[in-house]
């Protein structure tokens, strides 16, 4: 076995890339769904999904190599065929005087003309090509052969020094290129052949009108290249240590592109004059009259050709996508075509659950279209009309909702998700409704509904992503609203506290406005007491006056009595007196005005004494009278000094 296109063998390598991705996303999607449903996740998916699951991504990869295979065109059981190959025959006939070497163009015409034959060479498909190299004299280099590698390889050798006679012997050229295009056989006048003549043009020898001339006779069209400028160049010596070339007198040589010689050339033959110059050969015109002159049967060729098998492994790559469909997420389903029932939608419902319609129903096809092209009102009245005829549909209430939805109705696409969901039993059926179920809850502004629809539909088909994306919207914007209710209750206790840290505040300054003015009221009190007290101390002061007053007349009392007793010793001689007689000398009256004063003089010792003693009783008595009155008690004695 071989294979004609085996590059595409190379891609066999991404199938184990692909499987390993399909696995991570399958992971990945487990783990979603573990993620949004926490523990109940298994209880909504059966166990059978991850068996199910695995021999679709098997049949995925297989369906994936045998496309490959067949890509590659795998052959086997050859046969002989005979191959006739058709095509134009074409000489080249390039000039190699000594003039092509003038550098006019860069580097040189020849070296120039070589590269631009070997560039129009590697694009040539058209047919046999031949090699003609001519100066002086014309001689074949390569015959005609569909081998343009060597083609190639003679044209890279040429070069002046291989024809010695030097000159441009156009008509030897012309004859020798024919020849090689007739091959002894005689022309064919139904089919045309081209000479592509390379050369500058100049000193023309021979009679190469007549050549021409006899080409146009055989069928064939000469397209004249000229090479270089009509300005010229002087033609470097090959020898001689970098010289130009002179003439005979000694004049420099300068070689100039005659295009009027080449224009009557193509004119003759029914050609075209084509140039390389300051621009390069225009092959894609050369190309296109080449193509223009017809083509003959080349050569038949016997060839061992291998059977084409590519319908093999294309065969067995369709079984496998059609095993594939077949085993849903949740076991084995009816047949492909009744399956295609679902929306492919991105958000929230394309146009999936018009395919799940009948196209056999021209109306139906009628409202697909509208639906596709945007026209969701009209496709709207199509399917309303349906459903009026199909009531128990859950196809058509899938697709009136979509359609509604379409339309920013979602409250009543809602209502006929939800009628789409109770007319249906099939899993896909109701996955696809409870998707755009929850979807249209979730655009309403509704995320506890639409989670509830998306991990039932998540349940059902647990390796859709827009489910699980979806349904992850709508936990996050659950948490968003769980979260505002909870910061709403927080700020709300928040203002409770400050309100009643606000009331506390409030009585706190009440009893402390009660507590100021009861200090008020008690130092109002302590004031009016201390006041009271004042005026009392003040009347006391009023008072003793009058009391130092009696005091001052019991003091003279005092003193007189002591003076009278002082006096009545003097008299009776120091002689002891009776009791009742000096009580009675104390009753004595006061001495009156005008009687003798005592003097210190006349005072015995022993008054004296008596005095100072007295004196002494007095002081102690007025410092505890002052102790007490300084305590605030009132004085006992009115007596002063």
């Amino acid at each position: 076995m071989t294979f004609a296109a085996s590059a595409w063998l190379g891609l066999l390598a991404l199938v184990p890339v692909l499987w390993l991705v399909l696995w991570r996303a399958g992971r990945a999607a487990d783990a979603r769904l573990n993620r949004l449903l926490g523990p109940r996740a298994r209880g909504h998916v059966e166990h059978a999904t991850a068996t199910s699951r695995s021999w679709r991504r098997f049949f995925l990869l297989g369906a994936v190599t045998c496309l490959v295979l067949a890509l590659a065109r795998p052959q086997w059981g050859a046969s002989e065929v005979t191959v006739v190959q058709r095509g134009t025959d074409v000489v080249v006939a390039l000039d190699v005087s000594s003039s092509m070497l003038a550098e006019d163009v860069t580097p040189n015409r020849l070296i120039r003309a070589r590269a631009e034959l070997g560039t129009f060479l590697d694009g040539y498909d058209l047919g046999q090509v031949g090699l003609v190299l001519f100066a002086g004299q014309a001689f074949v280099q390569c015959p005609l052969t569909l081998d343009l590698g060597a083609v190639r390889l003679f044209l890279d050798m040429s070069d002046t020094d291989m024809i010695s006679t030097q000159g441009t012997a156009l008509a030897a050229a012309l004859t020798t290129a024919a020849d090689l295009l007739d091959g002894g056989e005689g022309g064919r006048p139904d089919v045309r052949r081209a000479v592509i003549l390379v050369t500058d043009g100049e000193d023309l020898e021979g009679a190469w009108e007549e050549a021409a001339a006899r080409c146009d006779e055989r069928g064939i069209t000469v397209f004249p290249v000229g090479v270089g400028t009509p300005e010229g160049s002087v033609i470097p010596e090959t020898e001689g240590g970098g010289g130009v070339i002179k003439d005979p007198q000694g004049n420099v040589v300068v070689s100039r592109l005659d295009l009027a010689s080449l224009e009557k050339l193509a004119e003759a033959s029914g050609g075209s004059v084509f140039r390389i110059g300051p621009g390069p050969l225009d092959r894609e015109r050369l190309h296109r009259l080449l193509s223009g002159l017809g083509a003959r049967d080349l050569q038949d060729r016997r060839i061992s050709a291998f059977k084409e098998r590519y319908a093999w492994p294309l065969a067995l790559a369709l079984i496998f996508l059609l095993a594939r469909f077949l085993i849903r997420p949740r076991g084995v389903s009816t047949p492909a075509l009744a399956l295609l029932a679902l929306v492919a939608l991105a958000l929230p419902a394309d146009a999936r659950a018009v395919d799940l319609l009948d196209r056999q129903a021209a109306a139906v096809a009628e409202g697909a279209d509208l639906y596709r092209d945007g026209r969701y009102g009209e496709a709207l009245a199509r399917f309303q009309k349906l459903r009026a005829e199909r009531p128990d549909d859950p196809r058509l209430a899938l697709a009136v909702g979509e359609a509604l939805w379409r339309l920013d109705r979602h409250e009543e696409a809602a209502r006929e998700f939800t009628r789409a969901l109770s007319l249906s039993d099939d899993p896909d059926l109701r996955a696809e409704s409870l998707y755009n179920l929850g979807t249209t809850s979730l655009a309403s502004g509704q995320p506890d509904a639409a989670a509830q629809a998306l991990r039932e539909a998540a349940a059902l088909e647990p390796d859709r992503p827009d489910v699980l994306t979806n349904l992850e919207l709508a936990q996050r914007m659950l948490e968003m609203a769980q979260q505002q209710q909870d910061q709403q209750e927080g700020d709300q206790k928040q203002d409770q506290q400050q309100q009643d840290r606000q009331d506390q505040q409030q009585g706190d300054g009440d009893q402390q406005q009660q507590g100021d003015q009861d200090q008020q009221d008690q130092q109002q009190g302590d004031q009016d007491q201390q006041d009271q007290q004042s005026q009392d101390q003040q009347q006391q002061e009023d008072q003793q006056p009058d009391d130092q007053q009696q005091d001052d007349q019991q003091q003279d009392q005092q003193s007189q009595e002591d003076q009278q007793q002082q006096d009545q010793q003097e008299q009776g001689n120091d002689e002891p007196q009776p009791q009742d007689q000096q009580d009675q000398s104390q009753e004595q009256p006061e001495p009156k005005p005008g009687e003798q004063e005592v003097t210190p003089e006349s005072m015995s010792k022993e008054r004296a004494e008596s005095i100072l003693k007295g004196m002494d009783r007095e002081e102690e008595e007025l410092k505890r009278s002052l102790k007490q009155r300084l305590k605030g008690a009132k004085p006992r004695s009115g007596r002063r000094w």
